[in-house]
């Protein structure tokens, strides 16, 4: 991630005279705070209005020069020192800088890069005013958190202690049929159409198979351990680790594409252009910090299966996550869909479990217990897009076709069919009209408008308990560090 520029040594030196009490020097720090919270409050309130707020990235409450995401907010109790706070500090201004790029984007901003450098240098400013001493730093600690994806007052007037056994009751049943499925022979699942081989077209992508295992060990570390990688190295990490799509294919629903709107303003995805979406992520392993791809591929629809289907709507997905160990390799793999539900966990390399769940929270499905190493290819059901099954890629057999690879970013900007560009997801995060009927008794849980589609960063994943797909210790949930991560 880009590094905070530097002050001129004239503005340093005035600001910390500034901070000792010099009366002198006074005015000039403080009309240059004044002007950039100006601006980023003018800034900030034409975002509000056009509904182009980044619901991804949180916004720190007193800094609209900073955001966090849960894997920064892990860190807020340990950047004690200055070396730390600096990297620290660095990733919450790119953080906010990448942002900001989006909700321009939504505007309509001409001058896209005028804006954001002026809002760059507002931002170094502000930080160097305003960050300075242990006591303003302790205070930015004490406030960069991102609240949970739950509503305490939905579960109070759901009468939540008493739903809970009811709830646990859908989702023992929902488990048990996975782990019935995961049993059967693989040439015993049925499929209403013929099956899809889904692969990466790798030969279209800058960076091709930049990454070679390995390279992470030598890539250099920041004050947080977290491994410096530039843009062709994540783009050579997604093209080797890219999935393949095993697709059972009765249907349009079941072909994967780019999300569109159509004419009524309901999501959809246009299948003419195949597409999976790439974001790079950190996650944390005991004292490791782990790169992951993360996957997203897009349905058109989830058609419904009976007269009344709950679960039935406007687009559908698949999340799937690569986990990789400090060498490289693949660690774990995980998926959720993009409502946040279906967590399922696959570790690839030997890990002890430890006990997750009891009553009052949500246990990860692990349903298949031998995970292939090499690239995957991913069994997904019809219509509903359960995954059904992890095999080898070179096991898959049927029909072979092509996706693109694109990085997630992409979603922010989409053609809107009236010349400009949209967001696929409202500032709250979720994708507008992919409700689904289950939210009608699900809100007990306090997850917001169960089963419809969302952003990254809005997963939440447990309807007993609290959980988020991208907790930042989430691999803690489930496994025993291993010797390297101690």
């Amino acid at each position: 991630m880009p590094a905070i520029g530097l002050l001129p040594r004239t503005a340093i030196a005035g600001a910390l005279l500034a901070l000792c009490g010099c009366a002198a020097l006074a005015p000039a720090p403080q009309a240059a705070t004044a002007q950039c919270r100006s601006y980023f409050e003018q800034l900030d309130a034409r975002v509000a209005q056009a509904g182009a707020h980044d619901g991804r990235r949180r916004r720190v409450p007193g800094y609209p020069y900073l955001r966090v995401d849960r894997f920064l907010a892990s860190f807020a109790g340990e950047v004690d020192a200055d070396a730390a706070f600096a990297a620290w500090l660095r990733q919450l201004r790119a953080t906010d800088r990448d942002a900001r790029a989006a909700e321009l984007r939504q505007l309509g901003e001409v001058e896209l890069q005028a804006e954001l450098a002026r809002a760059d240098r507002c931002g170094e400013t502000l930080a160097a005013l305003e960050l300075a001493t242990p006591q303003q730093r302790a205070h930015l600690r004490a406030r960069a958190r991102v609240g949970d994806d739950y509503s305490l007052v939905a579960r109070t007037l759901g009468l939540y202690p008493f739903a809970v056994p009811f709830l646990k009751l859908g989702i023992s049943d929902y488990h048990e049929e996975v782990r019935d499925d995961y049993a059967a022979p693989l040439d015993a699942l049925d499929s209403p159409g013929p099956l899809v081989v889904w692969t990466a077209d790798i030969e279209a992508t800058e960076a091709g198979d930049a990454a070679p295992p390995g390279a992470l060990a030598d890539a250099p570390r920041d004050a947080l351990g977290i491994p410096q990688l530039d843009a062709v190295q994540w783009q050579g990490l997604a093209a080797r680790h890219a999935p393949v799509w095993w697709i059972e294919t009765g249907g349009d629903y079941d072909l994967p594409g780019v999300p569109a709107w159509h004419s009524d303003g309901t999501p959809t995805a246009d299948p003419a252009r195949p597409v999976t979406y790439f974001l790079p992520q950190y996650t944390r392993f005991g004292r490791q910090v782990l790169p992951a791809l993360v996957y997203f591929v897009w349905f058109s629809e989830r058609p419904p299966q009976k007269s009344f289907d709950p679960y039935a709507g406007a687009l559908d997905g698949v999340v799937w996550r690569v986990v990789l160990d400090p060498q490289g390799r693949p660690l774990v793999y995980d998926t959720i869909h993009p409502c946040g539900c279906y967590r399922y966990s696959f570790p690839v390399q030997p890990l002890e479990r430890v006990a997750h769940g009891g009553f009052w929270q949500e246990p990860v499905l692990l349903p298949q217990a031998d995970v292939p190493a090499g690239r995957p290819a991913l069994r997904i059901q019809s219509q509903t897009h359960y995954l059904r099954r992890v095999v080898a890629a070179d096991g898959a057999a049927g029909e072979r076709r092509r996706y693109s690879l694109r990085p997630y970013e992409s979603l922010l900007s989409l053609p809107d069919g009236r010349g400009g560009t949209r967001s696929l997801f409202a500032a709250d995060g979720l994708v507008d009209g992919s409700e689904r009927a289950e939210r009608w008794w699900l809100w007990v849980s306090g997850v917001y408008e169960p089963g419809a589609m969302r952003q990254w960063g809005r997963h939440a994943t447990a309807f007993v308990g609290r959980s988020h797909f991208d907790d930042a210790r989430f691999l803690e949930q489930s496994f025993a560090l291993p010797d390297w991560a101690r």
